[in-house]
């Protein structure tokens, strides 16, 4: 599915959790709150297409590692004691990055599969934990890389929902092609609900 359409199925995700899932998502009837929480949604929506390098997200995240990396070295090379005020903050941001550079072997492999859910939230409950980091948001988060992966397993390619365990790509047994007319159909009846849907609980 393409980017806009992964952002229409997550916006229906996000507000499907906030409004029949509340144990899920605390402070949902909090209008600041929930805002944040569809931002995380959004943003999950996009995240395992992080492996492609020319996709929306994809593309912005290797240019600004690429520029993170290029700053460091060039502060190595030429004033290497700001590394070493700065090496606990480094530690924290490489333990970060460190899972998806791991993930991130080629498209629609780990960051497509069950295990990269499971593992996703395991690291939210750790840097929940560590951090401090509310779970209402990496909730979002999650929720994002769910409807990711429930839009894709509708296209014709499918996702490996085992891997690595199989390549195997699994598929719904009703498909359409990626960038289809039926996908746009489908995303313009979800923008439709979504609008219809907030107007009435609201």
């Amino acid at each position: 599915m393409m980017a806009t359409g992964h952002q229409v199925v997550g916006i229906t995700f996000g507000v499907g959790a906030l409004t029949l899932l509340p144990q899920l998502v605390p402070h949902a009837d909090e209008p600041l709150s929930a805002v944040f929480f569809l931002g995380f949604v959004l943003f999950g929506s996009l995240l395992p297409d992080i492996d492609m390098p020319n996709s929306k997200l994809g593309h912005k995240f290797w240019r600004g590692l690429l520029t993170l990396f290029t700053l460091a070295f060039t502060i190595y090379l030429f004033v290497p004691r700001y590394l070493d005020l700065y090496r606990e903050e480094l530690k924290v941001f490489l333990m970060l990055l460190l899972p998806v550079l791991l993930m991130i072997r080629s498209h629609r492999k780990m960051t497509h599969s069950l295990l990269f859910v499971g593992m996703l939230i395991g690291y939210s409950w750790f840097i929940e934990e560590w951090l401090n980091i509310q779970w209402f948001y990496l909730s979002g988060l999650i929720i994002g890389v769910v409807s990711h992966l429930s839009a894709d397993y509708l296209t014709k390619r499918g996702i490996p929902l085992v891997y690595p365990f199989s390549s195997k790509h699994k598929r719904f047994f009703i498909t359409f092609r990626t960038g289809s007319a039926i996908e746009k159909a489908v995303v313009y009846s979800l923008v439709l609900w979504n609008i219809w849907y907030i107007n009435l609980i609201f």
